[in-house]
């Protein structure tokens, strides 16, 4: 049965004139023929059966109902919509829909008694999915579209009361038209019929017209939505699983952490310096050689802190303290990004969650230990009030200065009480908690001012102070009081750089000073007596008259890098006369290296295939590009005609290596400094004159630069801790720096050959360093202008070592002047020359005797000096005579790569031994220029 024109009746109603009035309005739905009955009339679903004739035919009796016609009353062309009424309505009773997806319609089978019950409520409705094809799928939409208009029309009619026929002459309620024509369909009718708007169009789900595909999801993203139904179900099992399984391990941390007192606070423990194991034995340390951390605290109630204080802490810790529970879900989410990220490591800490961290924990960066953290500071913040968690954390902190607890950092700073504290100097001891070694105002003092306006800027802001109170400067503390745990002046030296280098790995102050850490150094307890010794021997007198004096000796095994001696200066801290000083001179002053950085220069030349016995001008002085003028020392004179690498090594001519410098590349020099030993971070600038020493630099780098040529050309960075043990016997820390070749063995053996003439040959300047016994050395003097800095640098195969020297600063106004016994000047072969002797002498005392291996002489050599004049004679002689040749080759051999005899060979082969004089200057008249 088809509904499209071909029925009978209809066939018999057109002709006999009785076709209904409604042709192609609301009746008429554009499905193809079909429709869906009305349950509660019998009629088709839609406005078609109800709406059409109130709008078309004139008033009359109304239209009998399906209900009529199903007690059989007569039904006429006039009430039969012959285009849908084409369907078994009796059949269609007895069916109803079961279940609908988006391709397919289920039905079931109504009984007599649901259809009767239904037909007298008059709200039940049979839904028949039409087939309609479209571009060769099924579409059932415009069915679900009539059954929507359907339930419209039943809802107006509830709305009005009428549940029955329509009375005579009524006009039923007709939806507002919204499209072109009579019956055209409202836009929700289109939507619902697969429109641009409807479930099918481009604008609605799915998009484009397009079906969801069979499992696609209705919810989220697109990209999501079109994901595997099993994908989307897994991801979403593990996401919700991860989160059970956070919270349950936070539940069973929480369950199993408890909250000790405040007096079962760990005791805090001091570390332990001990010298390196005596020579020749087995035992794992030396003699104890300092202490570190005598804890200085003393617990004070909140009552006798100063409010000021307080809120000095609250601000610059955590100005939310009362507000807030006793963790930042904030500050904690934002530390775990930075640290998972690869940040700068962040706590994200409250004042709570410190407490916990110093008290109950260690200082370690991991996430179980985190957890914890906020676990105790949660259950510290249920257990304990505001009030008693501040009390806890301000008598625990440390705030430098080796002052734990707030009581002890006032006297430390302020020589007062906590009590007494005024706003301005709690914010400089608050200041301190977030770096108490860097930010002490005695040591960093503008760190220590910027962080002091931060804090008072967020007491101000919060109301804790006066607005004035920003507009001043910091009050001064108190110097810092000599230590009287050190057992000397270069032991407290010994112990800051122990310090410094386990804070360098990563080793916390606060570990140091609390851990109980048993620290075992590369310090020979002999070697280290013998760099007393020397220093203070050698200068006593001019210690005594120049209070300012300042001598620096380190000494350093090669090949491995183990610093067997540490002299830092003769006074830490403040004296009786008044005199103060904190900085290391071997590891902390930069002080210019003069001449000591020609040897550096020496071997980039080597480097760059110049041989030793190469000769170059030497003249008084000389102008290099750029209006460079480079002298020799005031005291030499004249011209000093041409010298070989080893000469102008021995005598320090600056004419020579200078230039010669220039000629190999800056650059060069440069970069050999930092492969020898010279840090990278050490400013170098690309200069002439840095031959000459003129930068600053560190006297422990340049005792590894010659560690490195001692060692053959093996470079390994100086250290002075050997082994770090901590409270519970567990080994944190092990020195040992890797050694590297960084240079050729034969360039290292042809530069020892050139130092060695320093000491060794007559004209050197280094001559009052000579070692007893006849002990091979090589070293190096340095003396920079003006006498700012006087330096010696030497090595045997067993110990290199550097002794400087510098007034003050080492300014040019704080000059090596007035000295006892050198009252014009210090020269690195005078003073600094006697010390390193001294030490030398005493450090390889019992020590075998070891020599330098031989020169290589490698590269070529450049006869820089011209050929001398040919003396005019009568006859040339045929057969030269003896005496001709002795004498020729005295004064050229080596210079021009000529055959040599054995006996020049072996002369040669000793740094000094009766080398001719090119000059002529008579031997014996050298000083130290500049070097």
């Amino acid at each position: 049965m088809g509904g499209n024109g071909t029925d009978p009746r209809r066939r018999a109603d057109r002709l006999a004139g009785d076709e209904p009035a409604v042709r192609g309005g609301r009746g008429r739905e554009r499905t193809g023929g079909r429709g869906v009955p009305d349950r509660r009339s019998g009629g088709m679903a839609g406005v078609g059966d109800r709406s059409g004739p109130d709008l078309d035919r004139p008033s009359g009796p109304p239209l009998p109902t399906g209900r009529d016609r199903a007690a059989g009353a007569p039904r006429t062309s006039a009430e039969v919509n012959t285009i849908y009424d084409t369907v078994d309505q009796a059949a269609l009773r007895r069916v109803d829909v079961s279940e609908r997806t988006a391709d397919a319609t289920v039905y079931r089978k109504v009984t007599a008694e649901q259809a009767g019950r239904d037909a007298a409520a008059g709200a039940g409705m049979t839904e028949v999915t039409p087939v309609r094809r479209v571009a060769g799928r099924r579409r059932d939409r415009p069915t679900q579209a009539t059954e929507r208009m359907a339930l419209r029309v039943g809802e107006l009619e509830a709305a009005e009361g009428r549940t029955g026929p329509p009375r005579p002459g009524a006009r039923r309620p007709t939806p507002a038209r919204t499209g072109p024509g009579r019956g055209a369909p409202a836009r929700s009718s289109r939507a619902a019929m697969g429109g641009p708007d409807g479930p099918g169009g481009p604008e609605g789900p799915g998009g484009g017209g397009r079906s969801p595909r069979p499992g696609e999801g209705r919810r989220g993203p697109k990209w999501w939505r079109r994901r595997p139904r099993w994908l989307r179900r897994l991801v979403l099992a593990g996401v919700f699983s991860s989160i059970l399984l956070f919270v349950a391990g936070v539940a069973v941390v929480y369950a199993a952490t408890r909250v000790p007192l405040p007096g079962e606070v760990k005791t805090d423990q001091t570390s332990i310096i001990f010298y390196g194991p005596p020579a020749g034995t087995n035992q794992g340390t030396g003699d104890e050689l300092a202490r570190i951390g005598t804890v200085n605290r003393t617990d004070v109630p909140l009552a006798q802190v100063s409010k000021e204080m307080q809120h000095a802490v609250l601000a610059a810790e955590d100005k939310n303290f009362y507000s807030e529970p006793g963790i930042s879900p904030k500050g904690i989410a934002r530390a775990l990004y930075v640290n998972v990220t690869g940040g700068d490591l962040q706590g994200g800490s409250t004042i709570t969650q410190q407490y916990a961290k110093n008290a109950y924990l260690s200082q370690e960066r991991t996430f179980s230990r985190k957890m914890r953290e906020i676990v105790l500071a949660v259950k510290l913040d249920r257990k304990y009030s505001k009030d008693q968690i501040l009390e806890f954390y301000l008598n625990t902190i440390y705030f430098g200065r080796g002052a734990y607890g707030i009581e002890a950092a006032a006297k430390a700073y302020y020589n007062t009480s906590a009590a007494n504290l005024t706003a301005s100097q709690g914010a400089v001891i608050a200041g301190l908690i977030r770096s108490p070694n860097y930010l002490d105002p005695a040591k960093n003092p503008v760190p220590a001012a910027n962080r002091w306006h931060d804090v008072v800027a967020t007491m101000v802001a919060k109301g804790w102070a006066p607005a004035g109170l920003a507009q001043e400067t910091p009050p001064p503390p108190l110097a810092k009081a000599e230590d009287a745990a050190a057992s000397s002046d270069q032991v407290a030296y010994i112990r800051e750089q122990v310090k410094r280098e386990l804070m360098a790995h990563g080793i916390t102050e606060d570990q140091i000073n609390r851990g109980g850490l048993r620290i075992t150094t590369t310090i020979d307890k002999g070697r280290q007596i013998a760099a007393f010794q020397a220093v203070s021997g050698v200068l006593s007198q001019a210690y005594a008259a120049v209070p300012d004096l300042r001598t620096g000796l380190s000494a350093v095994e090669p090949g491995t890098g183990r610093i067997l001696a540490w002299y830092g200066g003769s006074l830490y801290g403040k004296d009786a006369q008044g005199h103060e000083q904190y900085q290391d001179n071997v590891s902390q002053a930069e002080v210019q290296s003069a001449s000591t950085f020609k040897t550096i220069t020496l071997v980039a030349a080597l480097q760059k295939n110049i041989n030793l016995k190469s000769t170059f001008a030497a003249p008084a002085k000389i102008t290099l590009p750029g209006d460079y003028v480079v002298g020799n020392d005031e005291g030499e004179a004249g011209d000093l005609g041409y010298k070989d690498l080893i000469e102008a090594t021995a005598a320090s001519i600056n004419t020579v290596y200078v230039p010669l410098g220039q000629n190999i590349g800056v650059q060069n020099v440069v970069s050999t400094a930092h492969l020898l030993g010279i840090p990278d971070n050490t400013a170098l600038p690309i200069e002439a004159g840095i031959t000459l020493g003129k930068d600053p630099v560190h006297a422990i780098d340049m005792t590894s630069v010659y560690a490195t040529l001692a060692a053959g050309g093996v470079r390994a960075k100086p250290h002075m801790v050997d082994k770090v043990v901590d409270g519970t016997g567990q080994v944190i820390y092990s020195g040992n720096p890797e050694a590297k070749q960084v240079i050729p063995t034969t360039v290292a053996r042809d530069a020892t050959y050139a130092l060695q003439s320093v000491i060794t040959d007559p004209t050197g300047t280094g001559t009052k360093a000579r070692l007893a016994g006849g002990r091979e050395a090589a070293g190096k003097t340095g003396t920079s202008t003006d006498f700012r800095s006087a330096w010696f640098c030497g090595y045997t195969k067993e110990v290199s070592s550097c002794v400087d020297m510098f007034r003050g600063g080492g300014t040019d106004k704080e000059l090596l002047k007035g000295i006892p016994g050198a009252e014009k000047g210090v020269y690195g072969g005078t003073y600094p020359a006697r010390i390193w002797k001294a030490f030398m002498d005493a450090a390889l005392q019992g020590v075998p005797k070891s020599k330098f291996d031989p020169p290589a002489f490698g590269g070529l050599v450049q006869d820089n000096e011209p050929a001398p004049t040919p003396t005019p004679t009568d006859t040339p002689s045929t057969a030269p005579t003896s005496g001709l040749t002795d004498l020729l080759g005295g004064l050229f051999s080596g210079n021009g790569g000529g055959q040599q005899q054995p006996q020049q060979q072996e002369q040669q082969q000793q740094p000094g031994a009766n080398r001719p004089n090119r000059s002529s200057k008579p031997p014996g008249l050298f000083t130290d220029p500049l070097g």
